[in-house]
C-alpha cells in the first residue's frame, strides 16, 4: 500500500503532466498552403505608445474586402507572452484555426502582450490592436467581434470585456480567473465560460459563481464544466467547434440568448463527463 506522500507524489506528476502537455505550443503553417495570396496567417506591426508591437491576424481563404465576416479576438496565456507576433498563435485557438484554415469563417486577431492582460496598457494594446484589423481590414464586421483567451488571456477576456462590453458580440472565457466586481459590467454582452473540474491554477467555482451572478442579474452567462484534471480546458472547448456556432448566431446589440438554451440541438451548459 501506497503512503501518502507517494499518493501526493503521483497526483503532482498526473497535475504536471496535464498542465505542461496542455500547455505545449503546436504547428502553425506560416507558409499558408493552399491559401490565395493576403490570406491565412500574416504577422505584422503597428506603433503603440512609443513601442513597436507585432501581433498576427488570419484571413479567411474565401476573404474578398466586400463580405463581412465576424471576427475574434483571441488573449494568449502568460507563457505566450512577448513580441514576436508568432508564439501568441501556438497556443489555444490558433491551433486549431490551423487545423481548420482552409474554411474557418472568422477574420482571428491574435494581439501579444510581453506578459498578462491586466491592467489598462494591456487593455488599451488589445483594444488597439482590434481597431486596426477593423480599418484595415474592411470585410470585418464590428457588429459580430468576439472574445475569447485562455488562462491569463480568460482573466484578461473577463477584464477587456467588462472595460469595453459596448464592443462585442460575445465572450469565451477559458480556464480564467474572475473579478465578482466586473459582474454588473458584463450584463448586456452573451458569455460563455468554460472550465475543467480539477484545474490546478484557476477556480472552477469561482468560474461558475461569476456566471451565476451575471445571470442573477439579468444577463446571459453560459458555464460549460468537464470533468477532467488540468488547466486545458481549452483544446477541447475549441476542437468541439460548438462555440464557434454560438458566435456565429450572435450580433451586438440583438436580444439576449437564453443561457441554457443547447446550441444547434446539442448539449449545451450542464457539466460534461469525459
Amino acid at each position: 500500500m501506497r503512503s501518502v506522500s507517494q499518493r501526493i507524489a503521483a497526483v503532482l506528476v498526473m497535475l504536471s503532466g496535464a498542465v505542461i502537455g496542455g500547455c505545449s505550443a503546436r504547428h502553425i503553417n506560416w507558409d499558408n498552403p493552399g491559401a490565395p495570396p493576403g490570406t491565412g496567417f500574416q504577422t505584422k506591426s503597428f506603433e503603440f505608445e512609443g513601442q513597436r508591437r507585432y501581433y498576427t491576424v488570419f484571413i479567411p481563404y474565401n476573404y474578398d474586402g466586400k463580405t463581412k465576416f465576424p471576427v475574434i479576438m483571441f488573449l494568449h496565456g502568460v507563457l505566450e507572452g512577448g513580441n514576436d507576433g508568432r508564439k501568441c498563435v501556438t497556443v489555444g485557438l490558433g491551433p486549431e484555426v490551423n487545423n481548420r484554415a482552409a474554411t474557418f469563417p472568422f477574420v482571428v486577431v491574435f494581439p501579444q502582450s510581453d506578459t498578462d492582460w491586466q491592467g489598462d496598457y494591456h487593455t488599451r494594446l488589445a483594444m488597439a490592436t482590434l481597431d486596426l484589423v477593423l480599418r484595415d481590414y474592411p470585410g470585418t464586421d464590428p457588429d459580430r467581434v468576439f472574445l475569447t483567451g485562455l488562462s491569463n488571456g480568460g482573466d484578461g477576456t473577463w477584464t477587456v470585456g467588462a472595460a469595453h462590453p459596448e464592443r462585442f458580440a460575445g465572450l469565451a472565457p477559458m480556464c480564467s480567473a474572475v473579478n465578482y466586481d466586473d459582474a454588473p459590467r458584463l450584463t448586456r454582452v452573451p458569455i460563455w465560460c468554460f472550465h475543467n473540474t480539477m484545474d490546478p491554477f484557476r477556480s472552477c467555482g469561482a468560474a461558475r459563481e461569476m456566471c451565476d451572478r451575471i445571470n442573477r442579474l439579468g444577463g446571459s452567462a453560459r458555464f460549460t464544466e468537464y470533468f477532467e484534471m488540468g488547466h486545458d480546458c481549452w483544446t477541447r472547448a475549441y476542437s468541439e467547434g460548438e462555440v464557434f456556432d454560438w458566435m456565429l448566431s450572435l450580433r451586438r446589440g440583438a436580444p439576449l440568448p437564453d443561457a441554457a438554451k443547447p446550441v444547434a440541438g446539442r448539449a449545451s451548459d450542464a457539466s460534461r463527463a469525459p
